[in-house]
């Protein structure tokens, strides 16, 4: 479903004439449901500290000898629109060991003062860019997931706001047209309780659900007990 569907849906429920488009218009009313639309889709992507399944990504670089490894958005591209890494997801395919972190602003300066020199790289995220310690030596292989801010897809392209009327939403359609309806009743200042409500209650329920949950273990991290040998126990900060 394009966003100009959506709307069209929306404007049958509330008794709005279903607009022809979205862009180019100077109709008040379309133009508020365009802009409300962007702020549901940007509002709702950003919902779970993982992030929606269909917003994440794999990113990979090659190191520098040097603590600073660049710009996060250098690293995955300014186009894929970088919301943050997920965390416990970098790694060093080169050496088959994870880069712990991140580090605090503390921890960081006090490595620096002693001269950290591992045995497993640290990294902390400043200033935008991704910085490692000890520095790694040049060429070898790192990745991570992160979240992307691109909620749409705009002519086969990511995007993080409405292009034209045929973008379609990668995010969950009916959630998104129930976030419409709230958001417009509540700008128009309708009473928009029971619709927030259920549209909180769906938004939980599809969190709850999405790409699949990994039963809990109290026996501990499956990977920890399986392959030991294999693969250095993942340790918090």
């Amino acid at each position: 479903m394009t966003v100009l569907e959506i709307v069209r849906s929306v404007c049958g429920i509330i008794g709005l004439p279903r607009p022809n488009s979205l862009i180019g218009t100077t109709d008040i009313q379309v133009i508020q449901l365009r802009e409300l639309l962007n702020n549901e889709g940007s509002e709702l992507s950003k919902r779970s500290s993982e992030g929606w399944e269909v917003l994440q990504a794999e990113a990979t670089f090659t190191t520098v000898a040097m603590e600073d490894q660049g710009a996060i958005t250098s690293i995955i591209g300014a186009s894929n629109a970088y919301r943050h890494i997920v965390n416990d997801t970098i790694w060093n395919r080169t050496t088959k060991t994870p880069v712990y972190g991140p580090r605090a602003a503390r921890i960081w300066q006090g490595f620096k003062a002693i001269n950290f020199a591992g045995p497993y790289p640290e990294y902390r995220i400043r200033g935008g860019h991704l910085l490692m310690l000890p520095a790694p030596p040049a060429g070898q292989t790192c990745a991570f997931e992160y979240i992307t801010r691109n909620w749409l897809v705009s002519a086969g392209v990511g995007v993080s706001e409405i292009q034209t009327d045929d973008d379609e939403p990668l995010l969950d359609v009916e959630l998104m047209q129930n976030g419409l309806e709230w958001r417009w009743r509540k700008a128009k200042g309708l009473d928009y309780g029971q619709d927030f409500q259920d549209y909180e209650a769906a938004v939980t329920d599809a969190l709850s659900r999405d790409g699949t949950k990994a039963r809990k273990d109290l026996a501990g991290d499956r990977l920890d007990r399986e392959v030991p040998t294999a693969i250095p126990r993942l340790i918090g900060s």
